[in-house]
């Protein structure tokens, strides 16, 4: 006698049932890959972005927001620091690298960061075709930023006020791109790159017309910039430069590693939310599939019992139910990883089309086969009852009470 058709047979009678157990457990398995995923992706974003960071300075305030701005590209900064004082830092002996960092304007949602080249070196940054920066006004575009832009070497384009985009557009200043980067996986594919003399000379100017209009003169300040990014020399940078930096007035020191932590856990908090979400659709689903098996047991009592008196062994009988529900527990893990896949997509698309970072979801993996395996195990799990009752059955006392 054949298993696989009696198996068959079995789940043709009840088509629409089978059909809602397997969805159930799908949406199950769906939900906590998309989780997974999206955690996974966000992980390996963070630790792109981070680059080679090791400490960020800025202005007092959160040093979330610090990190956030500075180095994800994603918030509005704490405020300005002296030029001064970041030079002055940058040539401390415990500095191994450095990168300034002046923002304020954007151009399509897409920020323009006035800094240093090396700044590019702090990610491993390297060009496709041109050149870099070497005058005011001439920018290297990211790999994605040139595709929003639609922009290549020769482009030009104006600069809009604020990093979100909507302010005034500043026509007067012209950018002229001289140099695309080649795609790197990081933060810096979605930025426009500049000296911070441009951003200087347009702010500068900004704060003359508004003197003008109030028929003053602009008062002179010393230059300012809006972070400093570093990499230290050795370990005892990590214990002296951020008390250094701290001790300085209207100064702050932001870890990113200990910052993207905290970050981590903020968002891990949702992240459990939806978890536990699927996991209860996974306990929901085996619940469903106990219930349905027994029922489907007691349903097909007598045929069983037909089976029996024909030659058919107990452990058939049992195999056969246990095979049903692992059919089915592949199927439903296998609509559930193509479920969990496509929703992580979207997330992950919709975060990148609110300003986020782009997050790159996994092919089929590691995480799929561990969904795979446990669709299936809870649904053998979920068998083993009603496959055992099957084991059990009289077939003289079943013909006898039909």
């Amino acid at each position: 006698m054949n298993t696989a058709k009696l198996v068959l047979a079995f789940v043709r009678r009840n088509p629409l049932v089978w059909a809602f157990n397997v969805l159930t457990l799908a949406l199950g398995v769906g939900v906590v890959v998309a989780v997974l995923l999206l955690g996974q992706a966000l992980d390996r974003r963070f630790a792109a972005d981070l680059g080679g960071v090791d400490l960020v300075v800025g202005a007092k305030g959160s040093p979330l927001q610090l990190i956030m701005s500075s180095l994800f590209q994603v918030d509005v900064p704490t405020g300005n620091i002296p030029l001064a004082a970041a030079e002055k830092l940058a040539g401390h002996p415990l500095v191994a690298a450095s990168a300034m960092l002046s923002l304020g304007d954007s151009v399509k949602g897409l920020r323009i960061v006035g800094t240093t080249p090396a700044y590019l070196g702090l990610y491993g940054a390297k060009l496709a075709r041109g050149a870099l920066w070497s005058a005011p006004f001439e920018v290297v575009l990211g790999a994605t930023a040139a595709a929003t832009l639609g922009l290549d070497i020769g482009g030009t384009f104006a600069g809009q006020h604020g990093l979100a985009g909507g302010g005034e557009t500043h026509d007067e200043f012209p950018y002229r791109v001289v140099g695309i980067l080649e795609p790197s996986g990081t933060v810096v594919d979605r930025l426009v790159l500049t000296g911070p003399e441009s951003v200087w000379e347009i702010h500068e100017h900004e704060e003359e017309e508004v003197a003008a209009e109030h028929g003053e003169a602009a008062a002179p300040h010393p230059r300012e910039v809006t972070a400093l990014l570093i990499r230290y020399k050795s370990a005892s940078g990590a214990i002296l430069l951020p008390r250094l930096v701290d001790a300085m007035p209207d100064m702050q020191a932001a870890i990113p590693a200990v910052e993207a932590a905290r970050l981590r856990s903020l968002l891990g908090a949702g992240a459990d939310v939806v978890r536990w979400l699927g996991l209860a659709l996974l306990g929901l689903s085996a619940l469903g599939f106990v219930v349905t098996l027994f029922a489907a047991v007691q349903q097909r009592r007598r045929e069983l019992a037909l089976l029996r008196v024909l030659g058919a062994r107990p452990v058939l009988l049992f195999g056969a139910v246990l095979l049903e529900a692992l059919l089915l527990g592949l199927a439903g893990g296998l609509a559930g990883i193509g479920i969990g896949h496509a929703m992580a997509m979207l997330g992950g698309a919709a975060a990148a089309s609110g300003g986020g970072p782009e997050l790159a979801i996994a092919p089929p993996g590691l995480i799929d086969l561990a969904a795979l395996g446990a669709a299936a195990g809870l649904a053998l799990a979920a068998s083993f009852a009603p496959a055992f009752a099957a084991y059990r059955l009289d077939p003289a006392q079943t013909l006898k009470s039909g």
